[in-house]
């Protein structure tokens, strides 16, 4: 690689060492942490072993989820613009909601008075209520319904918790020495709502939000837009990328490499067209069409209708019926795959070779210049320099770094969709955005200074340039191993929040590819293979997630995010906290090394000189910047951990996600069983026929009364034990109808998916398990 240093060129100047300093930092930060998660774990299994099952001392639960459905079904009747306008008038629309808020109210009222009486303090009767309220409402970590009635329960126990420890502060209202009490009448009128600072202003805000309410009022049209929005983050990402590898493709640069620096006059038959553009233009390729061979052959692209049809479901009032399941879990954890695919296998690789070749090219062109002594061959060269500058290479990071954005936010939304207050919905997608920055920032400089001094031997040998990024990839891979098994990280031997899955194929590393669809007969092979090999490849992307994004989207193990004192978010962290500081060492050392040996002068460029300045800003810091935020998140925003209510989840015992078990066996739920032969509703109620034939007469029998004057109390009582039996025996045979119904729905809408009836998951998710209390016991 020829170099070239000018008269006052510092090599080692400023930039360098300051990122040299921020790797330091960043090691001795992360041993820090890892120190402290380690003994987090301990302490947790230590809670865990003792953890005491309160949650039955809170009774009526059932009465409460019926309050809360019928709640949520009017606010989802409103509307939330409508909701948020009621919020900056005196006179609000939604006069059923207040009535049922009212007596759910009255629910929480009776039940502290109940848990007084059995001697809890008033911290722990909050603890007992709230962790009650999630763990049998929410009937397991990814019941949506059931974890949205349990967030508008806790909100509406701690405003009134909040109530009363003002009232219980302030007592009275002392105004010039002079005492007034505020009446209950007086108390109780007085409704909280958001005021601007003038009464134009909350004007202006509630008509505006009524005007929108208006014009999306229409039935799934909130659900249609965000899918379409799904949609356009992906095809402005795509067709930036396409941008930028038509600009390089299209790009000549018929300048002659020179054979060495002691005598640049004399040139090779290579060009810088062979050793630059020629390599770079073809790989990005490479990359943008896997990622979309690869989006279309894991039938992520039949997401997109998932999703819209599950927004859909959660939109409609009507649906929120307590105690009812019509969830599928592995469609839910599912119905984000079509940018999370495409954004894990593309964004960050296309970013980090679009601008490192863009430098590389700028930084050879520049060095070439400065070592010419004629000027015309100067003005040449100055001239590909100014035309290279592509306008277009910030739209493409701008549409790379959207898409990481969404795919993170997203991934947290699998599980806390419908679960998150505005302002924690705001901090997670600021620490989204500064994840990013870092991911971005930091693998941009690890594969410049990786490619930087094999400029020229990549640039003769084509092939050499994905040997060489293979290694790299395979070493750290190794690096990152060694290290998670020096500190004793092992995520198999992790139960807790574990999402356990039923077997559905018996094809090859079923157990690698249980979270994704394969094929039947000849699509098996083709399928399973660029899955796996696409599920490798995302890894590179997914392990630099925010740790609770990827426990959802990990492409082989998955856990649920639940608390902040899950081993398994511990876990995450640890191992993105490795990878970073893998990178950050890595990238520090090839520096210095290029500096050094390869005589690298930063100076010489613009392009280089920024590169390392937005490392020192936009790498650690931001990654610093995120869990800062992460922290804010969960110890201030989040209803239950900043209030000290902790729970895990225990999958079953009997289902184990590395036990290879046929749907088929299971018996728990038929609504899982998606691998079963499609019927026609004819066959449907033809069944319903032979299964229960004397359904009309039971029911008329049941309906007739009997004379009380011609039976003798013996035989009224025998008379009502079977007329009860014959109830029960209808109520068996009815859910056995509706559950064959249900399993013939969620069958149709499979066979719906990209390949037709070729398709067939994997392995389905198997939500049982219980809820596990393991917060503090507060101190009297």
């Amino acid at each position: 690689m020829l170099s070239y240093v000018r008269d006052g060129d510092e090599l080692w100047d400023v930039p360098v060492v300051v990122y040299c300093v921020w790797t330091v930092v960043l090691l001795i930060s992360s041993l820090i942490v890892l120190a402290c998660l380690r003994r987090e774990t301990k302490k947790f299994n230590k809670r865990l072993a003792r953890a005491d099952n309160k949650l039955e001392n809170v009774q009526d639960i059932p009465y409460l989820d019926s309050l809360l459905a019928r709640y949520v079904g009017k606010k989802l009747g409103l509307g939330v613009l409508a909701t948020m306008a009621n919020s900056f008038d005196d006179k609000p629309t939604d006069g059923d909601a207040e009535e049922i808020r009212k007596k759910i109210e009255d629910w929480f009222e009776l039940r502290v008075t109940e848990l007084k009486s059995m001697n809890y303090n008033d911290k722990l009767v909050k603890r007992t209520i709230l962790a009650a309220l999630r763990a049998r409402i929410t009937k397991h970590p990814l019941d949506v319904r059931g974890s949205r009635r349990s967030l508008e329960g806790a909100k509406i126990f701690l405003e009134m918790q909040t109530k009363k420890e003002k009232k219980a502060k302030l007592g009275r209202i002392r105004f010039l020495q002079t005492s007034i009490s505020m009446t209950k009448e007086e108390e109780g009128s007085r409704k909280e709502r958001t005021v601007c600072p003038t009464i134009a202003c909350d004007w202006i805000a509630s008509a505006t939000l009524k005007c929108l309410s208006a014009v999306l009022s229409m039935p799934n049209t909130t659900p249609l837009l965000f899918a379409f929005l799904s949609f356009c983050t992906w095809l402005f990402d795509t067709v930036t990328d396409m941008a930028i590898i038509e600009k390089f493709w299209n790009f000549r640069l018929p300048i002659l490499y020179p054979t060495n620096e002691s005598n640049v006059q004399e040139v090779t038959y290579l060009s810088y067209q062979t050793l630059t553009i020629d390599l770079y233009a073809p790989l990005l390729l490479l990359c943008l069409l896997f990622s979309i061979i690869f989006t279309l052959l894991s039938c992520s692209c039949s997401r997109l209708s998932d999703k819209y049809r599950i927004a859909a479901d959660f939109s409609k009032p009507e649906k929120e019926i307590p105690g009812i399941l019509d969830q599928d879990p592995t469609t839910i954890l599912a119905r984000y795959d079509f940018n999370i695919a495409s954004a894990v296998t593309s964004s960050l690789p296309q970013f980090s070779l679009q601008f490192s070749a863009y430098i590389i090219i700028i930084y050879l062109l520049e060095t070439l210049k400065g070592l010419r002594v004629d000027q015309a061959t100067k003005e040449q060269i100055q001239t590909k320099v100014d035309e290279f500058s592509f306008a277009s290479l910030w739209f493409s990071g701008v549409g790379s770094a959207m898409a990481l954005i969404v795919a993170q936010y997203t991934a947290f939304k699998i599980q806390h969709e419908h679960c998150l207050t505005l302002v924690q919905r705001l901090l997670y997608w600021l620490a989204c955005v500064f994840n990013s920055i870092a991911m971005m920032c930091s693998t941009l400089i690890v594969v410049f200074v990786v490619f930087l001094p094999a400029a020229t031997y990549i640039g003769r040998y084509h092939i050499m340039a994905i040997v060489i990024l293979g290694a790299a990839v395979l070493g750290i891979g190794f690096l990152i191993s060694a290290c998670l098994a020096g500190f004793g990280l092992d995520s198999t031997k992790i139960r807790i929040d574990r999402i356990q899955t039923i077997f559905n194929s018996d094809g090859l590393l079923t157990a690698y590819l249980r979270f994704n669809q394969t094929g039947e007969g000849k699509w098996r092979t083709i399928l399973g293979a660029t899955t796996l090999i696409g599920r490798i490849f995302s890894l590179l992307t997914v392990n630099l997630f925010l740790p609770p994004s990827q426990l959802l989207i990990h492409p082989f193990l998955r856990f649920y995010s639940t608390s902040p004192r899950s081993p398994a978010l511990h876990y995450a962290i640890a191992k993105q906290m490795i990878y970073y500081n893998i990178l950050a060492i890595l990238s520090s050392l090839m520096l210095c090394v290029d500096i050094g040996h390869y005589g690298f002068n930063y100076n010489i460029t613009a392009t280089t000189r920024n590169l390392l300045i937005y490392a020192n800003i936009c790498g650690v810091p931001c990654l610093f910047a995120a869990y800062f935020l992460l922290f804010k998140f969960y110890s201030s925003y989040d209803l239950w951990s900043s209030n000290g209510v902790h729970l895990v989840y225990q999958g079953d015992a009997s289902a184990d996600g590395f036990e290879e078990t046929s749907v088929n066996d299971t018996t728990y739920s038929i609504v899982n069983q998606t691998s079963i032969n499609d019927k026609t509703d004819a066959n449907t109620q033809q069944d319903e026929k032979d299964d229960y034939p004397d359904k009309e007469s039971n029911v008329d029998k049941i309906g007739v009364p009997k004379a009380e004057s011609t039976q003798l109390i013996s035989e009224e009582e025998e008379q009502n034990e079977s007329t009860e039996a014959d109830r029960m025996t209808i109520v068996r045979k009815q859910s056995k109808i509706l559950l064959r119904k249900q399993k013939e729905r969620i069958n149709k809408r499979l066979k719906r998916s990209c390949f037709g009836d070729c398709m067939v998951d994997i392995a389905v998710v198997d939500p049982r398990g219980t809820w596990i209390d393991v917060s503090d016991q507060p101190l009297d």
